[in-house]
């Protein structure tokens, strides 16, 4: 019994005519038909009555239908554990601070499980100094704030967006975004961050006159700072928990709001592309998990 004779069982039964299914299959119908007595044969069973046109499966037929989609199935996860147990070699990404903490443990824990033989080396930084690495060969890819042109020679691949919040503390109790940021401190992210330039080209744009207090390298250090009532900051939605959005003052940035983009930047046809497609995969599977 040959594993064709079952996806062919399975094609028919789904497609309701042999002649539907081999388009599907992308062979004739007579060759349909040969797999399909072939399987009878090798069973020594009927599996349609070929009284009716077009033909249907019988009682036995359906018996084993289901039995022969899971032995389909299981075959292309073996044929898939097969072609993982091969691919092999290093890996090395660079990471913006927010997402090395909250999306890569579990990206990567998935990842070396996945795919054994792969290496993986992290390292932080900020966007603009991570696309600069990558440029030089310095790192195979790196995650980032999308922020900047990218020269002919890379590629992005997006990986999620999310909205920037401007945060205060409760008892200061602003009325609006815009009231937030101008009629207290400013607590900055680091305008050499890819963020911090997307929020400063923002604050211009909306012709917001702030006050800087702090400038920081951290958002959840923005998030702290805030809590202690020393001054108002932007971040990421994603950055502020349940627990601590309780005890804060949250208005979209921006009319329209702002969002972060984060994407996966790489120099186009290396030998570790495919490597950073895993990785990519893998990020957008943990993303999934979590909506």
């Amino acid at each position: 019994m040959e594993i064709r004779h079952l996806q062919a069982l399975i094609t028919v039964a789904e497609a309701d005519s042999f002649a539907d299914a081999a388009e599907l299959l992308f062979i004739t119908p007579a060759a349909v038909s040969q797999q399909i007595r072939q399987l009878e044969e090798e069973l020594d069973l009927q599996l349609f009555d070929r009284s009716l046109r077009p033909p249907r499966l019988n009682t036995m037929g359906e018996s084993l239908l289901e039995r022969a989609r899971k032995l389909v199935e299981e075959f292309d996860d073996f044929k898939s554990t097969a072609t993982e147990s091969t691919i092999r070699g290093r890996l090395s990404i660079g990471s913006i601070n927010g997402i090395t903490p909250s999306l890569l443990p579990e990206t990567l824990r998935s990842l070396v499980r996945r795919y054994p033989q792969v290496r993986v080396r992290i390292e932080e930084g900020q966007s603009q100094i991570l696309m600069r690495r990558v440029m030089r060969k310095e790192l195979d890819a790196a995650i980032v704030s999308d922020v900047t042109e990218l020269p002919e020679s890379m590629e992005r691949i997006p990986i999620f967006s999310e909205p920037l919040v401007v945060i205060s503390d409760l008892t200061k109790n602003p009325q609006s975004w815009r009231e937030a940021l101008e009629a207290d401190h400013f607590i900055r992210l680091n305008r050499n961050a890819g963020l911090g330039i997307q929020i400063d080209k923002a604050l211009k744009q909306f012709h917001l006159n702030v006050d800087e207090a702090m400038e920081l390298d951290s958002t959840d250090s923005i998030v702290q700072m805030t809590l202690a009532g020393l001054g108002s900051g932007i971040v990421p939605m994603g950055r502020v928990s349940p627990e601590v959005a309780r005890n804060l003052r949250i208005f979209p940035f921006g009319e329209p709001q702002v969002h972060r983009h984060v994407v996966l930047v790489q120099r186009k046809g290396t030998s570790s592309s495919e490597l950073s497609q895993l990785l990519y995969q893998e990020l957008q599977s943990q993303l999934a998990e979590r909506t």
